[in-house]
């Protein structure tokens, strides 16, 4: 029975970190830190890319299994000019059927311009209740204000909370989904950033390397190889079921930026997630022609 537990749990986490990748991953082990990664305040094209409604659905696969899909929304814009503000939310759900596995969760983000976050909450669905989690930040007395509790179900707004800690916090710091979009508006900054990351209520960091390195990508749902940008990093803090090791992304080369593929490594080996549908208003993955 304890083999089974493990078993399910690490299936389970494999999904979890498979979607956290998607938004540029969050449980690593950590690594040296490279001599050329540097704190920048010049955070780049802000979320001028965003359109509310983009809806975005992935597959994650262990080597030749399907473990299940990842589907991210872009769900609101509010006020204007240097004030505003995002709300986007992830559903990621392991398919039925598959042995030691049975994962459903949502996340949902709201973020600044810089897509930073300004709150998070995430939703796991344990037995007949949801285990909540939510992030309340107070940047003017830099703290982060984590609460956990449970739910009868995963819209429900009656929330028992049975802890609540807080953390000291000294700049602007990302959660697991507002990193994605982090991602999404530097790939193509050609820099490498230290990304303060919030992730299981705990502090760490995310290098991302946006080295900008045009090339192509095949996926099932393009009958063409994709234009895409290249990027790699590493989360600096240490996940569970071991899960460890760097990280490859693929977003589109255009101005949605949007992630197309990527890949990590966990302990039961290299996990592949994949664009499999999208709804944004005039675009499909952008072709690639070779120079």
């Amino acid at each position: 029975m304890r083999h089974r537990h493990r078993r399910k749990n690490t299936l389970n986490a494999t999904v979890i970190v498979a979607a956290t990748l998607l938004c540029s991953s969050w449980n690593a082990v950590a690594q040296n830190k490279p001599e050329t990664t540097e704190v920048r305040n010049d955070f780049a094209q802000n979320a001028d890319f965003l359109q509310v409604g983009e809806q975005l659905t992935y597959e994650v696969s262990w080597w030749f299994v399907k473990l299940g899909t990842i589907r991210t929304k872009v769900l609101s814009q509010q006020g204007g000019g240097g004030d505003r503000h995002y709300s986007a939310i992830a559903y990621i759900d392991s398919y039925s059927g598959i042995p030691f596995a049975n994962l459903h969760a949502i996340f949902e983000t709201t973020m600044d311009k810089e897509c930073f976050s300004d709150s998070f909450v995430a939703r796991e669905q344990d037995g007949a209740k949801w285990k909540i989690t939510r992030y309340r930040f107070d940047r003017m007395r830099n703290k982060l204000f984590v609460e956990n509790g449970t739910a009868e179900s995963e819209v429900s707004n009656n929330v028992r909370i049975e802890k609540i800690d807080t953390i000291g916090i000294e700049s602007k710091s990302q959660d697991g989904l507002s990193l994605l979009f982090f991602a999404r508006a530097n790939v193509k900054s050609g820099k490498q950033y230290d990304v303060p990351t919030i992730i299981q209520s705990s502090k760490g960091n995310t290098i991302l390397n946006f080295h900008g390195n045009h090339t192509n990508v095949e996926i099932d749902a393009a009958q063409y190889p994709v234009d895409v940008i290249e990027f790699n990093g590493e989360a600096r803090f240490t996940g569970v079921f071991g899960l460890s090791g760097p990280f490859q992304g693929w977003f589109s080369n255009d101005a949605a930026q949007i992630p197309v593929k990527a890949k990590m490594k966990v302990i039961l080996g290299s996990v592949t997630i994949e664009l499999k549908r999208w709804e944004r208003a005039g675009w499909s993955p952008p072709s690639y022609i070779p120079k």
